[in-house]
């Protein structure tokens, strides 16, 4: 199954090791996370990063709390992604 993070990207569900929201961690935790990944303009923050199993980092500027949510959805039961 996959998940949209967002700016037409997505992600397994089997991949994601970790999701951190970036709102509520610790100031040097989030630096390192941050540090590594690309930059956004002044008008968008990232929330959320997702840990994947290969050990890279993918930002979201969508909640984890709409990310998990999105892991969990669906939509009609015949969708190939229902979980």
């Amino acid at each position: 199954m996959l998940i949209h993070i967002g700016a037409n990207e997505f992600v397994g569900m089997n991949k994601c090791e970790l999701m951190v929201n970036l709102q509520t961690i610790d100031e040097d935790s989030k630096k390192r996370i941050l540090a590594v990944l690309p930059k956004l303009s002044e008008k968008e923050e990232y929330k959320s990063a997702i840990l994947t199993t290969e050990g890279k980092w993918i930002g979201s500027t969508l909640s984890t709390e709409s990310l998990s949510q999105r892991g969990i959805c669906s939509p009609f039961s015949d969708a190939l992604f229902v979980k």
